[in-house]
């Protein structure tokens, strides 16, 4: 059948697969179906770039994270303020320590060692004291006790158990005498100097001691022009039961020996517990 109509042909070629596009398909048949599920692709909604596990995860992390930086915010401080007081403790809790058969209640500013502050039994105390306040560590003391030179105002005392039957004052005549070296001059402030032997290990040292006492204050110095030490003093006593103080000061306040044995003495008292008893 042939007709002349335009729409006719169009329809019969179509149907005939005459117009090309069935032929294409014919010879393409996956291309269709290709096109057909790519636009089904394109119109799916897509899922998140993140999986909700994903995001989870992260938050948590996140969390972590900012918990991590809080703690090491308030470590740095804690630390930070604890190299800021270079060990020290403004704390004035009394500790009790015990040494032999001696009770003492020392406040924890006045305790050198952080280890040493708490109470227990222990076999030596170390401690510091501002002179001449006698005080332990505080914030207004701060470059007093940071001040390790040759300019320090600080008092250094042992306490511990007694190694020796006399404290210094008592071994002048039996020990120190026998290293006495050269002739005595005058010390000042009531003392004498006398020069000791360096074979008997006093190197570069003087004893001090007073001229006319039935009891004499006494203390090893080095001197000033030494080139092994920083000039301080050295004197130990007897306090409590049993108890050896030694204490170290600065050459500096020996002219203030009367002054600073008396403040030592009183202190050691407290301490102990002994002025309620005076």
């Amino acid at each position: 059948m042939q007709t002349t109509a335009a729409g006719t042909y169009t329809t019969v070629n179509h149907l005939t697969g005459r117009d090309g596009s069935a032929a294409f398909q014919r010879r393409m048949p996956g291309h269709v179906r290709t096109l057909a599920m790519e636009k089904q692709r394109a119109d799916e909604p897509r899922p998140p770039m993140i999986s909700d596990g994903a995001s989870h995860l992260v938050m948590f992390v996140s969390a972590c994270l900012l918990i991590f930086a809080a703690l090491l915010f308030g470590l740095a401080h804690l630390v930070g303020d604890g190299i800021s007081r270079a060990g020290h403790s403004e704390s004035e809790t009394l500790q009790e320590v015990v040494i032999g058969n001696d009770v003492l209640n020392v406040p924890s500013n006045a305790i050198r060692y952080s280890t040493q502050r708490n109470s227990s039994a222990q076999t030596r105390l170390e401690v510091y004291l501002h002179w001449p306040s006698l005080s332990g560590y505080t914030e207004a003391l701060r470059e007093e006790f940071n001040n390790s030179g040759e300019t320090t105002n600080l008092i250094f005392l042992t306490i511990e158990r007694r190694t020796m039957s006399n404290d210094m004052s008592g071994r002048i005549q039996p020990i120190y005498a026998k290293f006495f070296e050269g002739g005595y001059e005058n010390g000042g402030q009531g003392l004498i100097r006398q020069p000791l032997s360096a074979e008997g290990g006093y190197i570069d040292e003087d004893l001090y001691y007073e001229a006319v006492s039935p009891y004499p204050f006494a203390a090893r110095c080095v001197r000033e022009d030494s080139k092994t030490s920083t000039p301080f003093c050295l004197r130990d006593i007897h306090v409590g039961q049993e108890l050896m103080l030694t204490y170290r000061f600065h050459k500096k306040f020996l002219v203030d020996w009367m002054a600073l044995e008396q403040g030592v003495r009183q202190w050691m008292k407290q301490v102990l517990g002994e002025s309620q008893k005076d």
